[in-house]
């Protein structure tokens, strides 16, 4: 045990390619810090993760839809923005997280027809065609097949309706991503230490990236579950993007 703790100081681990292993991986890291994720975010950030989640809400159409769902709904930060941008809908945030889930319900207590279910993005237990809007923030990287869930959301669509996700991505030149990792494996490193006595806690996010297929691969796979109007936009040269598409 005294080995692999120093081999873990000093290298990142392989992201688990089993879904059950991937799961046993992040699902501590999640249950310790969920009390300070929103802080985290912040920090990892620059204070600008807000800001992103607002241009992910500005576009989704002002059309009145009558059911939204955000998957992998973590603190419920997407719809807080939902509600702050004015759309009134029931939402339902889904996450399979627990003490994520409840930083949600204490953070929306005060606004009504917002539902969080514990649930699984591979296993999501909803109705063919049950929303007109689904929201996705930093989920995209952690399934073990991404083009299934991406037709999962197909499926949970009706006609007209919208797909936002927000998530990190993989600049395009490889000296900026190079940039772009270590300073999300640095500042990690700092923010683990500070909020968590552990440098390593937030390494699973490089690591997931690492072998993360990227954002041009998901638009494909948006197209071929069947969207249109799919729409990618890349911030901060590439290492924050956002997708959209709509079942016709």
């Amino acid at each position: 045990m005294k080995q692999h703790s120093q081999k873990r100081i000093f290298s990142l681990q392989q992201w688990p390619g089993d879904i059950q292993a991937r799961g046993a991986y992040v699902d501590p890291i999640f249950t310790n810090i969920a009390r300070r994720y929103d802080l985290m975010a912040r920090l990892f950030s620059l204070g600008m993760v807000h800001g992103w989640k607002k241009q992910s809400v500005d576009l989704i159409p002002r059309n009145h839809p009558r059911r939204i769902l955000d998957l992998a709904s973590g603190t419920g930060d997407f719809p807080l923005h939902l509600r702050r941008a004015g759309f009134e809908a029931p939402i339902i945030g889904l996450d399979r997280n627990f003490p994520m889930l409840a930083v949600a319900r204490e953070k929306c207590s005060g606004l009504s027809g917002i539902t969080f279910i514990p649930a699984d993005l591979m296993h999501i237990p909803i109705q063919d065609r049950s929303f007109d809007v689904v929201t996705m923030g930093y989920g995209l990287r952690y399934p073990g097949d991404i083009r299934s869930v991406l037709g999962e959301i197909f499926r949970l669509l009706g006609s007209g309706g919208v797909f936002v996700a927000m998530d990190f991505g993989l600049p395009r030149n490889l000296l900026f991503r190079k940039i772009c990792f270590g300073y999300l494996l640095g500042f990690g490193s700092l923010v683990g230490l500070l909020l968590h006595r552990k440098a390593d806690t937030y390494w699973h996010i490089v690591e997931s990236l690492k072998v993360y297929p990227g954002q041009e691969a998901v638009k494909e796979w948006l197209i071929e579950a069947g969207f249109v109007e799919v729409e990618m936009r890349e911030l901060l040269g590439g290492i924050i993007v956002i997708h959209r598409g709509v079942r016709p």
